[in-house]
């Protein structure tokens, strides 16, 4: 077991499947190799293959507090990844469940209070999900449990607070773009601009930081700039319906009828879309004007 848990250690996960799979054909009633396997799956991202291999484990022994853990972990990536609340909220349960079998978990998994309060946060329970971040920054001062406390935070609006946690890191561009929004929503579109600006410096094919600019200059009044730069946006992602919707809403201050072919023409061809656009529309996130051009399209797709 030694050497295949100094395999996955050193990153030598094929090498650590071969020898797993080799010791399983011996002992098929083992469940540290179950487990063992479901860390590799886990490692390399393959979620659902870490789960099926930890519920066999969890079958051969299951007041084993690791085993749970992992499972936790796993089904978390699972949902997050596929937007299954259900998977998440089961990944909840199983974190709880391996914190009542070995109260001292927590120091011997690190990252068990980061995930706990990513399942937390993704549940919208941010207050607690505040709580267990704090508790996970005692154990590890990394960027990335830094841009969570920030992300909780700026749900909790408190967004200065949420700013100060994205600075720790600006070599981040991820940092850099949550820094610009929290500006954005603030109301403060100066810094916002600023900081969208370094985002796309940092990393000038993600679309949603030019999205982030083109949506700030349309509210500094900046609609010539704005639709360029959205422009930009929709050449790195064509077909996607959040910068499309910006691309309406820019048009809406400056050519009405535009607009209205702009979005028709888009939900005709994109029927994939349309679910995703009419919820858009529905939570009433655009200016009054742009609300207007979007009612004189939405009755014949919503």
């Amino acid at each position: 077991m030694s050497e295949i848990l100094e395999l996955i250690n050193r990153g030598k996960y094929n090498e650590a499947l071969k020898r797993i799979k080799e010791e399983i054909e011996q002992k098929k009633d083992d469940p540290e190799l179950y487990y063992l396997m479901g860390l590799v799956y886990f490692k390399i991202g393959k979620y659902r293959r870490a789960i099926d291999n930890l519920r066999k484990a969890i079958r051969l022994k299951k007041d084993e507090a690791k085993y749970h853990c992992l499972l936790g972990y796993s089904l978390y990536m699972e949902g997050y990844n596929i937007s299954d609340e259900k998977l998440i909220r089961r990944a909840l349960k199983e974190l709880q469940l391996s914190l009542e079998m070995d109260k001292d978990l927590p120091n011997k998994e690190k990252k068990y209070y980061y995930y706990m309060a990513n399942i937390l946060y993704e549940l919208e329970d941010y207050e607690k999900a505040l709580e267990k971040v704090n508790k996970a920054l005692e154990i590890d001062d990394s960027s990335e449990v830094h841009k969570l406390r920030g992300d909780i935070l700026f749900q909790l609006k408190k967004y200065n607070e949420a700013i100060e946690e994205y600075k720790t890191n600006l070599n981040d561009d991820k940092n850099l773009y949550a820094i610009a929004y929290t500006y954005f929503t603030m109301g403060k579109y100066d810094q916002a601009l600023e900081y969208f600006n370094k985002a796309i410096s940092a990393n000038p094919e993600d679309p949603y930081y030019y999205q982030g600019k083109a949506e700030t200059l349309l509210f500094m009044g900046r609609t010539n700039e704005a639709y360029n730069t959205i422009k930009r946006a929709l050449e790195i992602d064509p077909d996607n319906p959040y910068i499309k919707l910006t691309e309406v809403e820019i048009l809406t201050e400056t050519n009405e009828k535009e607009a209205i072919k702009v979005l028709t023409e888009y939900l005709e061809e994109m029927e994939e879309f349309r679910e995703i656009v009419c919820e858009e529309i529905r939570e009433g996130k655009f200016k009054e004007k742009t609300k207007e051009v979007i009612e004189k399209v939405i009755t014949k797709f919503c």
